[in-house]
Order: structure tokens, then C-alpha cells, then sequence
């Protein structure tokens, strides 16, 4: 135990540490509550933090929690000595300690009192020293400073969790102000069919547009844009170009408003200093609120740091515009699970600053392979996929087949399930694509169920659907048996590399997910988008279809309705219209 020091003891509590690990030692019943509350990170000592830690892996694993089982997973860790040997588990050891839960909430506010204290200490010593500090503020690492800070306020929230009937309240005063006034209302894209069935671009939305090259994504966003600074222009807009020049961007945007070709443009005897003719021509772009990043080298971080900045600076932004997702990044060996992380991000970033963010991006090849060249959902992804040795539950028998002995577009029916039920389903094979050969690791759950899949291929979880390159040893999968037709929780037994396959991919609406090895997998990347667009202009491929006429398809919208709308294109000013 450590020396009575009245300095130390104001910035944490021997007691309250050591009687909450009493207590859990003691009490088993406690577990559950007081792992949904505290992490170790809140206690001070790092003998107790460790026993902590170590307590919840025997807790996750499901095996009982006594000084015998605690010692032995020390032992495994190799971390006895470093808490103090047998006789520190031993002090903690009291069968007939009695904690209740007054007591624990007690033991809690002032164990993260404590831990906010210390934080607190450290943030105000790191900002003293970068305050005597000689180098430029350029240089300073800000990010640091904002994590401690996002800490603090974490650990002193009451709760992660808000109860349903104190949301009802807010949510009507959202509805109130929506309808009893437009100023605040959803953002229109200026396409009216469009905005009918998204219900204008909604707040704390991430949508994706999406589209083969050439198809006309950014185009469509310009377009957005214009339309938006015609009705709307004190509407605050970031726009991201990670391919195209602020200087070109603009160009676009000046044909837009004017309606005249760069050709035409360019005959315009205006001069840099006459202003006033150039609001003449350019009224809605001038009085716009329109910012432009081009930036290539654009990471993340910077989109969040340009969103405080603004924000802090001219108010609040209303729409975020990304040009485009595939130039984001750092570019590693595993280019699928950056995708991913960048779209949660960015959902996150959106659900963060309170505001719709629009992320062009581009659609893998199985477009040109087809011969219809109308973009599906299915091809926005960096392919997550299964390898062809996998067993396939086929509905309505107890055959399994291997995946590449499945021909599309023969009928087939296969084992599905439906989460929200917690039921099997039998569900039409749409159709089966070759997506090449690619990196694949071998997933071993319980001890029968074994797929071969890539990384980034998403898992059914106690917590919901994870990524395989996601996956800790604590997570528990969904193993499903098709006589049963339900689902039971297993643990991991291993994830392994295995080498590369050849790979395939399913599409089977509307879940999304079928049973492979009697394990249930997903098979759609697009869940961090909210609305998904994707553009199509048939001339492109077809040069006998009408060249101005192209289909915005929404493909994915959760807040309404999915379908298709036409629009024009005017290829001399590249802009898209209702």
C-alpha cells in the first residue's frame, strides 16, 4: 500500500481503488455492472490497473473470477510480480466484503474525480511548456492537447446511454422548427425529384455519389453547389478537391452561372480589377459563401481541423463537399480496410459538426465487365469477398455447395438471416461476381467453422457486423445452424493468413448476408453511408442513347425512398439540370 502522502492522495484514493477490487473479488454479481462503468485507464496505481484488466479478460472469456483463476491469468501475462506478488491478490481477498451499489456509484464519481484531476494536472503542465517553448506554433502538436481534453469529457458524462422517453421531447422541437420555419430547414440540391425523395440533404448525413470515370460526379456536385448559391447563397459550403484545381473549379462554376462555354467565356473583355462587371455576370457566386481546399496531399485530420476553423471563424457549415474518397489516405497494403476507416470517419465528422457531408467516389470495374453498364450498389466497394472452397447452405435441403461450383444465373435459394428476428430466411442468389484474386485469412470460430474471406468482409458479432481485420479475441460470432435455423454466440479460436485466392462475390438482397460455413457473413461495404447516388450516362457506352439525358440512382437511402430520376446534362458548360 502506498505511504500516507496528502499531495498524492488528492489526486487519487488507495481506498476506494483497492474496495472496488474487493468487492469484485468478493461479489461476482457485481461484475456486469461495474465493467459497464469503469475501465482500468481510472485507476491510478498500475498494479491495480493491471488486476483490473486481467479480470475482465476472465470476465469476457465467461470463466469465474476468484483469487485462484486471477492469479493464474497473471501468471499467463507474466505480470505477478509486477502487482506484487501472491500477497497482494491475498490483501484483496476478503469473502465477507460487502459492497452495494450506492456504494460502488460512490466508490465511481470519485475515482473519475480523481482520474479528471490528474488529466487536468498533465494538460496544464504540457500547456505551460509549450507555452515557454521557443518553436514556432506551427509546430505544435494541437491534437494531443484536444484528445486529453476529449478524455476528460468522456469520463465525465453520467452515462454513454440516453433513455428513449427524454428523447421524444427534443425530437418534436426538431419537428416544430422544421416546419414552422425554412431557415434552418434541410439543404436542397436543386434537383426538385431528387429532393423529394432524400428530404433535401439532412444533417449529420454522410452521401455518397458515385460513379465509373466519366460519368460526371463532380459535375453533378458543382452543379449542387450552383444551384444551392442561387437560392441559398449565405449558405456556408467546404468544398475538398483532391483531383482538380481551385482555379479550375472555379472555371466550372463561372460556366455553370452564366450558362456560356469556355470559348465564349474567354472572348469577355474583363479585366482582374473590374469588379463590377464581374459581379454583373457572377452575382450568385460573389455573394456566396463557398470555400475551396485543393489541396492534394488533404488528409482526415485536416477536414476536421478546416471544420473547427470555419466554424469558429464565419459561423456554422452547412454542407461538406469531398472531391474525391480513393485519393484519401495514406495508400497501405490493405487499401479496403482504409476505405473503411475513412467512410466511418467521415460519418463521424458529420454526425460530429451537425452536418451533411457529400463524398464523391469512384466504382470498381464489374461495371465495364457487364453488359448492362447501369452501376448496382454492389459495385462501390474495395471488394469484400469469399474464396471459391467455401460451403454455401443452400435453402430448403441440408446440402451445402462450394462457391465456385454456384452458376449464376441459375435459381438458387440460400440460407440467410434476418437480425432483427434473430430467424433463418430463405433468400434468392441475385447474382455471383468474380472479383479476382486477392489476400484471404483463414477464420476459425469454436471448433468446426472455418471460412476463408478477405479482410475487410464483414462478421456478424454480439455487437453487430465487424470487419474481419477488426476482430479482437474478445469478440463472440454468430455461428448459425441450418436445421436449427438460429443463431448461437461463439468465441474466436484463431484468424490467420492464408494466402491468395481466388475470390467471389454475392449479392443477395435484401440483408445482405448468407450463412458460409455455417458462420454468417455480410457482404456490403456501404454501411457508413446513409444515401448512396449512383451516375449514369448510357451515351457514354451507348452512343445511340440520347447524349443530354443521364439517371441519378439512388441507391441506398435510409431516411426514404430509393429509385431513379432523370436529369440533363450540357456537356459544353458540363453541368447537370432537372
Amino acid at each position: 500500500m502506498p505511504t500516507n502522502n496528502k499531495e498524492d492522495f488528492a489526486l487519487y484514493n488507495p481506498y476506494v481503488e483497492d474496495s472496488i477490487l474487493k468487492g469484485m473479488l468478493a461479489n461476482s454479481n457485481l461484475l456486469q455492472y461495474i465493467f459497464s462503468e469503469i475501465t482500468e485507464e481510472l485507476f491510478y496505481l498500475q498494479s491495480n490497473k493491471i488486476i483490473f484488466q486481467n479480470m475482465r479478460v476472465l470476465y469476457l472469456k465467461e470463466e469465474q473470477i476468484t483469487p485462484v483463476t486471477l492469479l493464474y491469468q497473471l501468471e499467463t501475462c507474466d505480470a505477478v510480480d509486477t502487482i506484487g506478488g501472491n500477497t497482494r491478490i491475498a490483501e484483496l481477498t476478503q469473502t465477507d466484503f460487502c459492497l452495494s451499489i450506492p456504494e460502488l456509484n460512490l466508490f465511481f464519481t470519485i475515482l473519475k474525480d480523481k482520474y479528471i484531476k490528474r488529466k487536468l494536472i498533465y494538460l496544464s503542465y504540457s500547456l505551460g511548456q509549450l507555452s515557454y517553448n521557443y518553436e514556432s506554433c506551427e509546430h505544435i502538436n494541437l491534437d494531443e492537447i484536444e484528445t486529453t481534453i476529449t478524455q476528460i469529457k468522456k469520463v465525465h458524462s453520467k452515462t454513454y446511454f440516453i433513455k428513449a422517453s427524454n428523447l421524444i421531447p427534443g425530437t418534436f422541437s426538431d419537428f416544430q422548427a422544421q416546419t414552422s420555419s425554412e431557415k434552418r430547414a434541410n439543404l436542397q440540391t436543386g434537383f426538385s425529384e431528387l429532393d423529394y425523395l432524400l428530404n433535401g440533404l439532412q444533417k449529420g448525413n454522410l452521401l455518397i455519389l458515385a460513379g465509373r470515370p466519366a460519368m460526371g460526379k463532380t459535375a453533378l456536385s458543382l452543379s449542387i453547389i450552383t444551384n444551392i448559391c442561387k437560392y441559398r447563397p449565405e449558405t456556408c459550403i467546404l468544398l475538398f478537391s483532391l483531383e482538380m484545381s481551385s482555379k479550375q473549379i472555379i472555371t466550372r462554376l463561372m460556366l455553370m452561372e452564366s450558362g456560356l462555354p469556355l470559348n465564349i467565356l474567354k472572348k469577355f473583355n474583363i479585366f482582374e480589377d473590374d469588379i463590377a462587371r464581374q459581379k454583373e455576370l457572377f452575382p450568385f457566386l460573389f455573394k456566396s459563401n463557398l470555400y475551396i481546399n485543393d489541396d492534394s496531399s488533404l488528409q482526415l485530420e485536416d477536414i476536421d481541423l478546416a471544420l473547427k476553423n470555419i466554424n469558429t471563424k464565419y459561423g456554422l457549415v452547412d454542407l461538406v463537399i469531398i472531391d474525391y474518397l480513393q485519393l484519401l489516405g495514406n495508400y497501405k497494403d490493405n487499401r479496403a480496410q482504409e476505405i473503411g476507416y475513412i467512410t466511418r470517419t467521415l460519418k463521424a465528422l458529420a454526425r460530429k459538426f451537425n452536418v451533411p457531408i457529400i463524398t464523391l467516389s469512384q466504382l470498381n470495374r464489374n461495371v465495364e465487365q457487364r453488359s448492362n453498364k447501369k452501376p448496382l450498389l454492389s459495385d462501390l466497394r474495395e471488394s469484400g469477398c469469399i474464396a471459391n472452397d467455401i460451403l454455401v447452405s443452400l435453402a430448403c435441403s441440408q446440402v451445402q455447395r462450394k462457391v465456385s461450383d454456384i452458376i449464376t444465373p441459375t435459381f438458387f435459394y440460400v440460407d440467410s438471416f434476418n437480425p432483427r428476428s434473430n430467424a433463418g430466411v430463405f433468400l434468392a442468389l441475385k447474382y455471383k461476381q468474380s472479383s479476382g484474386v486477392k489476400h484471404t485469412y483463414r477464420l476459425q470460430v469454436h471448433t468446426v467453422s472455418t471460412v476463408q474471406i478477405t479482410g475487410n468482409h464483414h462478421i456478424l458479432t454480439l455487437y453487430g457486423w465487424k470487419r474481419l481485420d477488426n476482430l479482437t479475441k474478445f469478440d463472440k460470432l454468430a455461428v448459425c445452424k441450418p436445421k436449427k435455423r438460429k443463431s448461437f454466440l461463439h468465441n474466436i479460436s484463431t484468424i490467420s493468413y492464408n494466402n491468395k485466392n481466388q475470390i467471389w462475390n454475392f449479392n443477395i438482397p435484401p440483408f445482405t448476408n448468407f450463412i458460409a460455413n455455417s458462420i454468417l457473413i455480410h457482404n456490403s461495404i456501404e454501411q457508413d453511408a446513409d444515401i448512396v447516388l449512383l451516375l449514369y450516362r448510357a451515351h457514354y457506352y451507348f452512343p445511340e442513347e440520347a447524349e443530354n439525358t443521364s439517371e441519378i440512382i439512388i441507391a441506398k437511402n435510409r431516411n426514404g425512398k430509393t429509385g431513379t430520376i432523370l436529369v440533363n446534362f450540357y456537356p459544353e458548360i458540363v453541368q447537370f439540370r432537372s
